[in-house]
């Protein structure tokens, strides 16, 4: 039975591959609880060259070998996340970016989040604290629990 919606982006999806990283537990959690189906768990198209390119900097970064990394970007692909078309966004994106002072794939997030009215779940502090008091839907993964 599903108890939380949440829109999540490539910051948290990025934890299940980048072990040498913050808050990897929460992320470990978050996915038990939706892979058990307990939690949806939804986000923009962006999100789907977003979590690659987050794949290669930490191939970049680290000795794993390319079988690893490609085995990551396998698994990403049948995560099941609820992908949303974001293509038709771009104009309200734009405008929630200059708004909320963030960066224009933060506000696809943030649109999505406002538009379904669900919670956005995050592992950028520094975006969690700059908008924490215009949208407080915002929730950051260190919190999560």
């Amino acid at each position: 039975m599903v108890t939380e919606r949440l829109i999540i982006d490539a910051s948290v999806v990025a934890k299940l591959y980048l072990k040498d990283e913050q808050n990897v537990a929460q992320a470990s959690l978050l996915f038990s609880r939706f892979c058990g189906g307990q939690i949806e768990l939804a986000a923009p198209a962006i999100i789907n060259y977003e979590v690659p390119a987050a794949i290669k900097r930490g191939a970049a970064r680290s000795s794993a070998s390319e079988q690893t990394w490609l085995a990551a970007l396998s698994s990403f692909q049948t995560l099941g996340l609820l992908i949303i078309d974001d293509s038709g966004a771009k104009g309200d994106a734009i405008k929630l970016a200059i708004n909320y002072s963030c960066g224009f794939y933060d506000a696809l997030y943030l649109l999505l989040a406002e538009d379904l009215g669900w919670q956005f779940l995050t592992a950028d502090e520094k975006l969690c604290r700059s908008l924490r008091a215009r949208a407080p839907y915002i929730l950051s993964l260190a919190s999560y629990k």
